[in-house]
C-alpha cells in the first residue's frame, strides 16, 4: 500500500471520527438530560409528599409507598398515603407556603400550579406541562382525591441547567472540526506534492541518466583508440566520475519509488557470503584506490536470507562505501555473519572516523549529514543510509548502529533466514 493510498484512509478514518464524535456527544447530552429530569422528578415528588405529610396530622409518607415514573411529557408520582384533612387543601395559604418553602430546600425556584382532583388525570402523553400527581386515598370520612403539582417552565429550566454542557460540547465540537478540517488539508497538500516529488524525481533521474549513457558511450569508443595513449588517464576520470553520477542518480530513483509505494521486491534465495563477495569485486577498483583492507570474517556458506538481490547488493555496497570514505587512515572493514534465532545478523566494522552517539539516529533519516568541520567532509545528498534502513524494514529486518567519534562504525543488519 502506497503513501496515497495512506493519505485516503487518514482522510476517511478522520471524517468518521468527526461522525463518531457528533454521535457520542449526542447521546451524552440527551444521558444528562434524561438524569437530570429524573433526579428533578425526584426532588419535586419528594418536596410534594412531605408538604402532605405535614398536613397528615401525624401520619407518615413513609408508612406508605413512594414511586416516581418520569416520562418525557409528565411525571406521574403516585403516593399512596393516610392523609387526614380537608380535600381542598391545595387552596390553603400555609400548605401552598410550606410548599414553595419545601420547593426552596430541594432548589426548585420554579413557577407551578397546584391542583386537587377527585379523579385521577389522564396519562396524556400530549400534555404541554408536566406535572406531579399524588394520590390521596380515602380516609374514614374523607373521599378519595389526586393532588396534581405541575412545572410549565420546567423544559426551559432542564436546557438552562445543561446549557453550559451544551455549550462546551459546541466548542469542542467546533475545534476538534476545525483541528480535522486543518488536518485533512494538510494531508490532500502533502498528497499533491507527493505527486509532485515524484515526477520530479523520475524527470531529474531521467535527465540525468540520459547524458550519463552517452558519456559512458563516448568514454567507451575513445578507450578503444589506442593511437593517444595520453588520453587514458583522463578517459579513467571520466569513467569513475560517470560511475558515481550514475550511482547517485540510481539511488534519488530508488528512494522517490519507495517514497511513492511504487516497488516490488524481487525475492529469492540468497547467499550471504557469495552475495558480499560479488559487492567486493564490484567495489575492487575503490578498494585499491583507498588502499584499504576488506575481509570476510569467516561466514559459513550454508548461511541463506531470502530477499531481493539488487536491493540488498545495494545496501551492503552503500555500507562499505562509508566505511571507505569516512576514515582518515587507511580502512580496514570487517564483515562477518552469525546465525539467529529467525535470521542472520550481518555485521560491517570499519576503523573511521565513528559517528556522535547524538546523530546516531539522524543519519537514517533523508538527506541528513553530519556537518562537524573537516571530519565530515564528503559530499552526498544524504539518501544512502535512508534508504539502506528503508530496504530493510521491507525485507522485514532491522539496523542497528554501533559507534563513537574516533571509534568506528559497527553497522548490525538482522535479515530474515530463507525457508
Amino acid at each position: 500500500m502506497n503513501k496515497t493510498n495512506h493519505v485516503t484512509i487518514l482522510l476517511i478514518a478522520s471524517t468518521l471520527a468527526m461522525i463518531g464524535l457528533v454521535f457520542f456527544q449526542y447521546k451524552w447530552i440527551n444521558h444528562s438530560r434524561n438524569l437530570s429530569e429524573e433526579i428533578f422528578n425526584q426532588r419535586a415528588s419528594m418536596a410534594l409528599c412531605s408538604t402532605l405529610e405535614d398536613y397528615g396530622e401525624g401520619t407518615s409518607c413513609s408508612e406508605a409507598s413512594c414511586a416516581v415514573a418520569c416520562g418525557k411529557e409528565e411525571s406521574l408520582i403516585p403516593t399512596y398515603t393516610d392523609f387526614v384533612g380537608r380535600p381542598e387543601i391545595v387552596e390553603n395559604e400555609d400548605f401552598q407556603a410550606d410548599l414553595r418553602k419545601t420547593l426552596d430546600f430541594y432548589n426548585i425556584d420554579l413557577n407551578y400550579k397546584i391542583s386537587q382532583s377527585p379523579v385521577a388525570p389522564q396519562n396524556n402523553t400530549r400534555e404541554a406541562t408536566p406535572q406531579c400527581v399524588v394520590n390521596i386515598p380515602p380516609h374514614i370520612d374523607k373521599p378519595e382525591a389526586f393532588v396534581t403539582l405541575a412545572f410549565p417552565e420546567k423544559e426551559k429550566f432542564m436546557m438552562g441547567n445543561l446549557s453550559y454542557m451544551i455549550g462546551a460540547s459546541l466548542l469542542i465540537l467546533l475545534f476538534t472540526a476545525v483541528v480535522l478540517w486543518l488536518a485533512n488539508w494538510w494531508l490532500m497538500k502533502q498528497k499533491k506534492l507527493l505527486r509532485t516529488n515524484a515526477e520530479i524525481y523520475n524527470n531529474m533521474a531521467h535527465e540525468f541518466r540520459t547524458p550519463l549513457t552517452n558519456i559512458k558511450l563516448a568514454t567507451s569508443l575513445l578507450s578503444k583508440d589506442p593511437s593517444n595513449p595520453g588520453n587514458a588517464k583522463f578517459l579513467d576520470i571520466i569513467n569513475k566520475e560517470n560511475a558515481r553520477l550514475i550511482q547517485q542518480v540510481e539511488r534519488v530513483l530508488h528512494i522517490a519509488r519507495l517514497d511513492n509505494g511504487d516497488y516490488a521486491l524481487k525475492n529469492e534465495p540468497l547467499n550471504v557470503k557469495a552475495l558480499l563477495q560479488t559487492v567486493m569485486e564490484e567495489m575492487q577498483m575503490q578498494i585499491e584506490e583507498k588502499k584499504a583492507m576488506v575481509s570476510i570474517q569467516q561466514i559459513p556458506d550454508a548461511f541463506e536470507i531470502t530477499g531481493d538481490r539488487q536491493h540488498l547488493t545495494n545496501v551492503f555496497r552503500n555500507l562499505i562505501d562509508n566505511a571507505l570514505k569516512y576514515s582518515e587512515q587507511p580502512p580496514v572493514i570487517e564483515i562477518s555473519a552469525r546465525s539467529e534465532k529467525d535470521g542472520i545478523l550481518i555485521s560491517f566494522q570499519d576503523n573511521g572516523i565513528g559517528i556522535p552517539v547524538s546523530k546516531s539516529r539522524l543519519i537514517f533519516e533523508k538527506f541528513q549529514r553530519i556537518q562537524d568541520g573537516q571530519l565530515y567532509d564528503q559530499k552526498g545528498f544524504g539518501l544512502g543510509l535512508a534508504y539502506v534502513k528503508r530496504i530493510v524494514e521491507l525485507h522485514k529486518g532491522f539496523i542497528q548502529l554501533d559507534c563513537g567519534v574516533s571509534q568506528g562504525s559497527r553497522f548490525n543488519i538482522f535479515l530474515p533466514k530463507f525457508s
